[in-house]
């Protein structure tokens, strides 16, 4: 793990969490084998890109965001000082925001986190200022293993909108239950060390949703947001 990494989240992103709450800093278990090196490099240059904003108490806002991000879990109350440690899906989360920025091209304005109706999608670009669609739905998950149960998932309860849901698969049920609602056109599910598949969404009148796979990221990029107007070209 580099060290610029872990002097910003020792010296920045957690005294400024632990003193908001009066914590001690004293609680935090660092491990920074769960974090990979590109990940961290890229949730560096999203916050050097300015690409989020400090709301106060260690929380942090994209633009379009409807809910905020913080990078630390905190156990018991009980215990003193209180035990905490780096969340890992929130660090991802700002790693796409700076690629989908940096490398893909949209701009800040249009990109946020945590979307509308309860959060169903962790990162979201939108084409427009009062658009409320997301045109790019994103959902970040902590391992490789994890994005792939979701997509399993996803992709049986997109072919059957009546299927059964047990508990544990409530999450991806509600996640295709947003796709049907609000209808974006693109899906990307994204694990660490920038793992992950993205897809093109299509929607019957049936309300079946299918899931087409683009192997070209580039594709998810701002300056060929027309292309769905020909989707064969993906």
């Amino acid at each position: 793990m580099s060290q610029a990494f872990q002097d910003r989240i020792l010296n920045d992103f957690l005294p400024i969490f632990c003193t908001s709450r009066s914590w001690s800093t004293d609680g935090f278990k660092a491990d920074w084998s769960k974090i990979s090196e590109v990940d961290a490099t890229d949730f560096l240059r999203g916050f050097s890109g300015g690409l989020l904003k400090h709301e106060g108490r260690g929380l942090y806002r994209a633009p379009r965001s409807y809910a905020s991000e913080q990078f630390f879990s905190s156990g018991s109350k009980q215990k003193n000082p209180r035990h905490i440690t780096l969340s890992v899906e929130p660090i991802i989360t700002v790693a796409v925001l700076a690629r989908l920025h940096f490398e893909l091209g949209w701009p800040k304005e249009s990109l946020g986190t945590q979307t509308k109706g309860g959060w169903a999608f962790d990162v979201a670009t939108y084409l427009s200022s009062d658009s409320e669609v997301e045109y790019i739905a994103c959902e970040v998950k902590k391992s490789s293993a994890e994005v792939g149960e979701l997509l399993e998932l996803m992709d049986r309860f997109g072919k059957n909108p009546h299927a059964a849901v047990a508990f544990k698969e409530q999450n991806a049920f509600r996640k295709v239950k947003a796709l049907r609602s609000r209808r974006p056109p693109l899906f990307w599910a994204v694990g660490p060390a920038r793992s992950g598949h993205a897809f093109r969404v299509e929607y019957s009148e049936e309300d079946v949703v299918f899931f087409h796979e683009i192997q070209d990221l580039d594709y998810l990029s701002w300056r060929h947001v027309d292309r769905l107007a020909h989707p064969g070209d993906l």
